[in-house]
């Protein structure tokens, strides 16, 4: 059974959630962003994932599979996204 690493990232009040989640994915995968394989538009929708979360106190959970990892977005108690990302790498 593969090990899984866990890590965590609250992105910037401005930084777009699609970035957001390819930073987090490359952080937790101790990789540059730029230097990454993975783009996040093979698998994702990034103006539709941009567009959540955008409404504060909003009270939503969004999971997806990307890069071997399953990523987690999650809004704190004010309604901003937290990112949790298991690596299965």
């Amino acid at each position: 059974m593969d090990a899984t690493n866990e890590f965590y990232y609250e992105p910037d009040e401005v930084e777009e959630l699609s970035t957001a989640v390819v930073t987090a994915v490359a952080k937790a995968h101790d990789e540059d962003v730029l230097d990454q394989e993975w783009l996040i538009s093979e698998d994702i929708n990034t103006d539709a994932l941009d567009g959540l979360f955008q409404e504060s106190q909003l009270k939503m959970t969004l999971q997806f599979e990307a890069d071997t990892t399953t990523a987690t977005v999650i809004a704190d108690k004010d309604g901003q996204p937290i990112i949790r990302i298991e690596s299965h790498r």
